[in-house]
């Protein structure tokens, strides 16, 4: 037996409209949280250095998923500032695990000796196989030896790294 209700019209044991309202809104809730960790999951985590060569450089680029950040490093040993910030990349790379962080020896990219006198270290970033930014002689913007929290800073305030 149906039961009807004056005061709402609606019968006993049938779903009203708001509560049907509130199982889509949920469902479509839960439909787009799903869709985000989905989304999220699908995208690569480094955490590691990779060592680019001229050979490797544009294929390593082009190679990562869409809306992958790159960060490049590009250094000579023999330069104190390019030594000093290397260190720092082991540790950026573990903190930003899903930004692809590589270095190249500018000597092995043939890059110009007044270069690499005059423009190292540099930093270039890129999205999609294109350039971002780039960061050309960083010690004219943070010295020759800024800790870890103002380098990271300074390369998030420049986009050669995600926030």
């Amino acid at each position: 037996a149906v039961v009807s209700t004056q005061s709402t019209g609606v019968l006993q044991g049938e779903p009203s409209d708001d509560s049907l309202d509130d199982d889509e809104e949920y469902m479509a809730a839960y439909r787009q949280k799903r869709m985000l960790e989905m989304k999220l999951a699908a995208v690569p985590v480094f955490g590691f250095i990779r060592e680019l060569t001229d050979v490797n450089y544009c294929e390593t680029i082009d190679g990562v998923p869409e809306e992958t950040d790159v960060c490049v490093y590009i250094y000579e040993d023999y330069i104190p500032a390019c030594r000093r910030y290397k260190e720092d990349l082991v540790r950026i790379a573990a903190e930003f695990p899903k930004c692809l962080v590589c270095c190249i020896k500018a000597s092995k990219a043939n890059m110009s000796s007044n270069f690499i006198q005059r423009g190292l270290p540099t930093f270039i970033s890129y999205r999609n196989g294109d350039v971002r930014n780039t960061w050309v002689n960083i010690r004219e913007f943070i010295g020759d030896d800024a800790d870890y929290d103002v380098l990271v800073e300074a390369m998030q305030d420049n986009s050669v790294l995600p926030y």
